[in-house]
């Protein structure tokens, strides 16, 4: 990798001159670069503690806060926990000495951490903090990064309106990010038989490098292959690479990122057995104990998951999955549930709408918020400063209302929502 080569020959250059500021920050970019892309934790765990140990020594708080967050990200991959406290020591020495970037590199450190072991309430906690102070020191792409973030936390809390609106917000920006947003995107579109979920999810795989490593390749893996038995849509090259990045996943040991894609795998005839390394709270419905997985996603405060496993239960806990499905606006997975217990003659309880409950167009909170104000005449603008967000943000959610309205001017959508009498529910949706 040419990143690293550079890395490598700037430390060669530097450590001729002695310890350093300089050389304490080549150390640790190059421990940095060996940990995501070369996988070699026996060569950068040196590298980190010489890191540390030159910084220390001239006394460079931006390289120890920098080499500390590398260490800790080392050692949770370990599964070693004290990599929070590590992560922590970062974040206060990035605090004291006023290192905007070094503590929002640890806000965003911890949120992506507590999201591996799904802890959503810190999680969410700390994208938020990192959102908010991103926004604080201005710093955009900070921003955006931690709101995409932000918007997958809320999905698995279940507050799919929520991640929507959080997703759309963070459209347009680097392609990392946009991957991550389209990902969450797409999952709710798909969970909810959303036509537009072919796009989102075709989008947010062009945008997956396949040099980005498991933590990022397989959970966007999981989203189309969840899509694809949702949607029963036949795509053997697809199905080809998706076996191909599990079996790396697989073989590195990365039991979060493998496990979803492990059971979406399963789930459509392709996995037999657990593949080692996968994350237990999947691992136990492919071994048919969905009873410990439904426990563990229920204490977790994750419904969606916690009904995958009620699904594979009982007449009665298939019902409760639907149920749960239900509530989510995720009618497409309740019904692929419904069809199967119906096939082996289940009497099952006719669904209830979730367009009763929600915009009738499933248009978010603030997307009916925008079609209001697009029913006022405002302008792009106008609508920012009402709403106080930016201009892109209004775009993109201009954008989702014209996509879900199926039109193709702002026109033409106040005209719909006008004939469907729909502007009159704006107050009403939550």
């Amino acid at each position: 990798m040419e990143a690293l080569a550079y890395s490598n020959e700037a430390v060669a250059l530097l450590q001729a001159y002695g310890p350093s500021p300089e050389l304490a920050r080549s150390l640790g970019h190059r421990a940095f670069l060996e940990f995501v892309y070369e996988d070699r934790d026996e060569s950068v765990l040196p590298l980190v503690d010489r890191a540390m140990s030159v910084a220390a020594e001239v006394g460079d708080d931006a390289s120890m806060i920098r080499v500390l967050s590398v260490k800790a990200q080392l050692a949770y991959s370990r599964g070693d926990m004290s990599a929070m406290a590590l992560m922590e020591d970062s974040l206060r020495r990035a605090e004291r000495t006023g290192e905007r970037w070094g503590e929002l590199a640890a806000l965003t450190n911890m949120a992506s951490m507590f999201g591996d072991v799904r802890d959503v309430a810190r999680a969410t906690d700390f994208a938020r903090r990192a959102r908010d102070t991103a926004t604080r020191y201005d710093i955009r792409s900070m921003e955006i990064h931690a709101q995409a973030m932000y918007s997958e936390f809320l999905l698995w809390k279940g507050d799919w309106d929520g991640a929507e609106n959080a997703a759309t917000e963070a459209l347009g920006s680097s392609a990392h990010v946009e991957a991550l947003a389209t990902r969450v995107l797409g999952t709710i579109q798909a969970r909810r038989g959303r036509n537009e979920a072919h796009t989102a999810i075709l989008r947010m795989w062009s945008l997956v490098h396949p040099g980005e490593g498991p933590s990022v390749v397989d959970p966007a893996a999981a989203a189309v292959a969840e899509y694809l038995w949702l949607s029963a849509e036949h795509n053997p090259e697809l199905v080809g690479r998706l076996e191909e990045i599990l079996a790396v996943g697989v073989a590195i040991g990365t039991p979060w990122p493998s496990g979803p894609l492990a059971f979406w795998m399963w789930k459509l005839g392709l996995l037999e057995k657990v593949p080692d390394g996968t994350a237990d709270s999947y691992g136990w419905i492919i071994k048919g104990e969905y009873e410990k997985s439904a426990r563990y996603w229920r204490e977790k405060a994750i419904p969606y998951e916690e009904g995958l496993a009620l699904m594979h239960g009982s007449e009665t806990e298939q019902i409760e999955a639907i149920r749960i499905f239900e509530d989510l606006g995720a009618i497409a997975t309740a019904n692929k549930v419904r069809r199967a217990l119906i096939d082996r003659g289940a009497r099952v309880p006719r669904g209830r709408s979730f367009a009763t409950r929600h915009h009738a167009a499933g248009l978010t909170a603030r997307q009916a918020e925008v079609l209001a104000l697009l029913a006022q005449g405002l302008t792009n603008a106008k609508i920012a400063d009402e709403l106080f967000v930016s201009h892109r943000t209004v775009e993109n959610h201009v954008a989702a209302v014209l996509m879900k309205l199926d039109v193709a001017t702002r026109e033409a959508a106040v005209k719909v929502a006008r004939d469907r009498g729909m502007l009159t529910m704006t107050s009403d949706v939550r």
